[in-house]
């Protein structure tokens, strides 16, 4: 088991979480230039999001830990920055809460079918495209640029939070009911 954890797409799925303090600190900071620092860190965690990814498909690093660490880092990555922008007046509180609220269900949702089948379900396509309009957002939040936009990928984000989350409700369902039967 200790094997399946420390394989490289898993480290890196790892540092992206780390990846969270350095850009809290930077963006609370008044440090002149911390916007641009902060969409660095977030650059560096967006791609190491779609090298984890790579690494798990192209070198068979597929693990049950890499279902489990890469979206918990999607999450709390995106968790942190909502925050962080909702602190600084950038982001409004009904978005940042709707991005919490799926996500905590979705956790806890995954929680309960992984202590019921011992199953861990992988992320859902349309959650991955959602935290990619997400991170777009977030990026225009940190620059404080194209609020018309920013507005325009919130309602986007919305929807496809709305689809993504019936899809794992579906998804759950299907799993205790083939679990049952």
């Amino acid at each position: 088991m200790k094997r399946d954890f420390l394989t490289l797409s898993n480290l890196l799925s790892i540092f992206r979480i780390l990846l969270a303090i350095p850009f809290a600190a930077l963006m609370l900071s008044s440090i002149p230039s911390a916007n641009i620092w902060g969409c660095v860190v977030l650059g560096v965690g967006a791609l190491t999001d779609k090298l984890d990814g790579y690494v798990a498909r192209r070198y068979h690093q597929e693990t049950e830990w890499g279902r489990i660490l890469d979206p918990l880092a999607d999450k709390i990555g995106v968790a942190v920055a909502g925050l962080v922008l909702l602190s600084l007046g950038r982001l409004p509180v009904w978005f940042v809460a709707t991005i919490l609220l799926r996500d905590l269900l979705i956790f806890g949702g995954g929680l309960v079918v992984r202590a019921r089948t011992g199953r861990v379900l992988p992320s859902n396509l349309v959650g991955k495209w959602a935290v990619g309009v997400i991170s777009v957002t977030l990026f225009l939040a940190v620059l404080e640029v194209a609020p018309m936009l920013q507005n325009v990928l919130m309602g986007a984000t919305l929807i496809m939070l709305a689809v993504s989350l019936a899809l794992y409700v579906r998804r759950f369902v299907e799993v205790f009911r083939s679990e049952a039967g």
